[in-house]
């Protein structure tokens, strides 16, 4: 969500942005009409087989397989200067690394084609957040990992839930972007 309200300067940084999950063609399709995803070019992995097993990104305990949170930053030769793995669904970056590995390459804008999914969307799709859901969710996320990190005497755990609302407290901004854009 958040480098996806982002693709602006994900694109002046001379990037893409590429969404790789375990769902089918017309679920990503359902998904990206939904929220308004023309910049996030999403690749279906049913199984992780092809791109997430093999990176190490793929979570097979989880509702039969999911993805994991990740972000991976490639310079143009191939070589991975960023990567970031979530532990679970829930456990993700803040945004600043990433900008961090991936300015420095000082690579050229890029004006990537707008991605329109070509599959199908059934009526009856569903199991996706909508997008009024995304702010009360992170918000919970928020003011919970707030709440636990008050709780908590060991600093690396601490960090942890402070990343963490920070993470949630970032995500709910990019809502609140996405949505001014979107009405």
């Amino acid at each position: 969500m958040r480098l996806a309200t982002n693709y602006t300067r994900l694109h002046a940084a001379g990037a893409e942005l590429v969404a790789i999950s375990v769902d089918d063609e017309a679920r990503q399709a359902g998904m990206a009409r939904r929220w308004g995803l023309t910049h996030t070019r999403m690749v279906a992995d049913p199984g992780g087989v092809d791109f997430l097993q093999p990176l190490g990104l793929f979570d097979p305990k989880e509702r039969n397989g999911i993805a994991l949170p990740a972000m991976i930053v490639l310079a143009p030769d191939g070589t991975e200067v960023y990567r970031y793995r979530g532990r679970d669904f829930a456990d993700r970056t803040n945004d600043d690394d990433l900008w961090a590995a991936l300015e420095p390459l000082a690579l050229a804008p890029v004006d990537p084609p707008a991605w329109t999914p070509t599959a199908e969307v059934p009526a009856d799709l569903g199991g996706f957040f909508r997008p009024e859901d995304l702010p009360l969710y992170f918000r919970g996320n928020q003011f919970g990992a707030h709440a636990i990190a008050g709780r908590l005497d060991d600093p690396a755990a601490k960090s942890i839930a402070i990343q963490h609302r920070d993470m949630a407290s970032a995500t709910v901004a990019a809502w609140q972007q996405w949505s001014r854009r979107s009405t």
